[in-house]
């Protein structure tokens, strides 16, 4: 007698050309990114001068490389999806183009930026669909990090900084004079400059924060909490690395230290430590379940073209309007 098999239950294989569907729709959007980027390259030359000559902004240079692998990360995610091109992505690439180009005119570089960014996750939802897009939101959305944005913030984590480091010496006892950002403390002087605010800390900070919790947790609601609880936490370690400067100093331990050198190891080892935190929290890895398949339909390569190239037009009109 045969003993009878038992045949474990897996993906429908009505599209068993999914993979190689996949790889094909990334061509056509590796194509389509590229005639963008062409046109659209003074902007992004724009975000890469401040990467080079900001440290604030440096990470920028590391944010497509990450994106790759979040994206890689979440493979199984799309893996058994096929891509359907979508028309409401080439809308969204319209609309993308127009603010473009009210940016150029309004001499808003700003939403150049912004508008140039978004335009890859709008060529993946044309070329792949809403469903893989949708699931590709979080990875997707570390794009965002490419944007040298953030400085109007700076008097704001200037006034927290100095506030901690205030308070910080009423608790240590130290008597101490301020006036304008302007700390007296014996014979020494500190200014609490904008730079002090801790943007450069707070901005990659908070990428890694983004990374980590696109890996750890499914919820959108727990990555939005932590997130915010990783900002919060850098602000407050960026006050007590600013107060540990003041109060080295004044005792006499860290008189001529390397500033940078106390900067560099609070935040090594402020990340590690919410990272350690946020482990606490994790979830369980995600089940991954099998995606309805489309049923009767690989990609179709002519409709992703079509679309595609439609979009890259449309973004080819609004960059002609401004040549003119």
């Amino acid at each position: 007698m045969k003993t009878a098999e038992r045949i474990l239950p897996g993906p429908v294989s009505s599209a068993p050309s999914t993979g190689s569907d996949l790889q094909t729709a990334g061509i056509i959007l590796c194509a389509a990114s590229l005639c963008v980027a062409a046109l659209f390259w003074a902007t992004i030359q724009s975000m890469v001068d401040v990467w080079g000559s900001s440290r604030t902004f440096t990470h920028g240079f590391l944010v497509l490389p990450v994106v790759g692998y979040l994206v890689w990360s979440s493979r199984h995610r799309v893996a058994s999806l096929g891509p359907d091109p979508d028309v409401r992505g080439v809308m969204a690439l319209l609309g993308m183009g127009v603010a473009w180009m009210v940016g150029h005119f309004a001499k808003l570089l700003w939403l150049e930026q912004a508008a140039v960014v978004a335009f890859l996750p709008g060529l993946v939802w044309t070329i792949f669909g809403t469903e893989i897009v949708r699931r590709l939101a979080w990875p997707l959305g570390f794009l965002m990090f490419l944007l040298p944005v953030g400085t109007s913030l700076e008097p704001w984590l200037q006034d927290i900084t100095a506030w901690l480091i205030l308070r910080g010496l009423d608790l240590s006892g130290i008597t101490y004079v301020y006036r304008d950002y302007n700390i007296v403390v014996g014979p020494a002087v500190w200014t609490v400059a904008p730079d002090c605010g801790g943007l450069r800390y707070l901005l990659p900070g908070l990428s890694l924060a983004y990374a980590f919790v696109a890996l750890t947790y499914r919820q959108p609601t727990r990555r939005l909490l932590f997130l915010i609880f990783c900002a919060i936490a850098i602000m407050i370690a960026n006050g007590l690395r600013a107060y540990g400067v003041i109060v080295g100093n004044h005792l006499g331990i860290a008189v001529d230290a390397d500033h940078r050198v106390f900067s560099y190891t609070i935040y090594g080892l402020t990340m590690p430590f919410l990272f350690w935190v946020g482990l606490k929290w994790k979830q369980r890895p995600e089940m991954e379940v099998a995606a309805q398949p489309f049923i009767g339909g690989g990609l179709d390569i002519r409709k992703a073209i079509v679309l595609s190239g439609s979009g890259v037009i449309l973004l080819f009109l609004t960059r002609l309007i401004v040549w003119l």
